[in-house]
């Protein structure tokens, strides 16, 4: 792979959907590759971007309701 491509983190899986550079809306499976330690990633080959997924990580910010504080 002598490919150079453009890094973009989602928050979506199994499929990553996105605006490709010739104006479509693309979607983008993410894979896990056997054996590798890096998150599922998958790349548009028509735009060369490369997208690699990330766990949503809980708010670290207290949010108050009526019922109490908790977190989303």
């Amino acid at each position: 792979m002598t490919e150079s491509y453009a890094v973009r983190t989602v928050y979506e899986f199994p499929v990553a959907g996105h605006l490709c550079s010739d104006g479509s809306v693309r979607f983008i499976r993410l894979v896990r590759r056997r054996g590798n330690q890096h998150p599922p990633q998958g790349v548009c080959t028509r735009c060369h971007q490369l997208f690699e997924y990330r766990k949503p990580q809980r708010s670290r910010v207290r949010h108050y309701t009526s019922d109490g504080a908790s977190h989303f």
